[in-house]
C-alpha cells in the first residue's frame, strides 16, 4: 500500500467520523429540542448550544432540591453538574469513574424527567439512565413522540 492510499484511506475514514459525529450531535440537539418545547421554554433553539443546553436541562427538569437516595442537592449547586463531572475527572485514580457515575446520575434524572414531560405515559427510568450513557437511547425515545 503507497503512502498516497494511506493518506486517501485516513481522510476518508476521517471525513466519515466528522460526518457521523454532526449525525450524532443533529438529533441529540433535535431531541432536548423537542423537551425544551414539552416544558414551554421560550427558546427552544438553545439546545443547539452544546454545555448551556445541559444548563437548561438541569434547570428545568430538577425542583427546589434534587434527591437521590438519601442525598440532597440544592438545585443552584445541581444546575453546574456538568462542570462538577469535568473537574472531577482530574482526580487521580478514580476520577473518571466518579465523572461517570456524577454524569449517568445527574444526565439520567434530567433524561428521565424530560422525557416523561415529552411521553407522559413513559414510566422506565432504566432506559432514561442508559440514555445517560448512550445518548442514542433519548432519540428513540424523544424523537417519534408529537409535541403539543
Amino acid at each position: 500500500m503507497s503512502n498516497r492510499e494511506i493518506i486517501s484511506l485516513v481522510l476518508g475514514f476521517g471525513a466519515f467520523s466528522f460526518i457521523l459525529l454532526l449525525l450524532f450531535y443533529a438529533l441529540t440537539a433535535l431531541s432536548y429540542q423537542k423537551i425544551f418545547k414539552a416544558y414551554g421554554y421560550a427558546h427552544p433553539g438553545y439546545a443547539w448550544i452544546p454545555f448551556y443546553r445541559l444548563y437548561i436541562l438541569a434547570d428545568l427538569t430538577c425542583g427546589p432540591v434534587f434527591k437521590f437516595g438519601e442525598f440532597e442537592i440544592e438545585k443552584k449547586v445541581f444546575l453546574w453538574w456538568w462542570v462538577i463531572t469535568y473537574i472531577v475527572a482530574f482526580v487521580p485514580f478514580v476520577g473518571n469513574f466518579l465523572s461517570l457515575i456524577i454524569n449517568v446520575v445527574c444526565l439520567g434524572f434530567c433524561h428521565h424527567e424530560g422525557i416523561k414531560k415529552v411521553d407522559p405515559t413513559y414510566d422506565s427510568a432504566v432506559l432514561s439512565y442508559i440514555s445517560a450513557i448512550f445518548g442514542f437511547v433519548l432519540w428513540f425515545l424523544v424523537l417519534p413522540k408529537k409535541v403539543d
